[in-house]
């Protein structure tokens, strides 16, 4: 006799860690889909099981703090590289 819960635990895959390649996949394959390209069943499957609102709403924080972080305030640009100057004494 087979138990039910033995294949679901065969079936569940391991997670992946959200990292750089993660999110670019992902970007990949949603530009994919997005240009009218059919994703194989693989690729569909994959972007289907990543998709939910937990991860849109980290990956949202983390745009607006990545434009936080690079904005430029218009007497910065012309002043050169920060790293290249010596520390002002006040």
């Amino acid at each position: 006799m087979v138990d039910d819960d033995d294949d679901e635990t065969e079936c569940q895959k391991p997670k992946r860690a959200k990292d750089a390649a993660y999110y670019r996949e992902k970007m990949l394959l949603c530009k994919q889909e997005e240009a009218g390209i059919q994703l194989n069943v693989e690729q569909a499957d994959w972007k289907d099981d990543t998709d939910d609102e937990s991860d849109d709403q980290e990956l949202e924080a983390h745009y607006m703090y990545m434009a936080k972080i690079q904005e430029v305030f218009p007497d910065v640009v012309d002043s050169g590289p920060i790293f290249d100057t010596e520390p002002e004494q006040k």
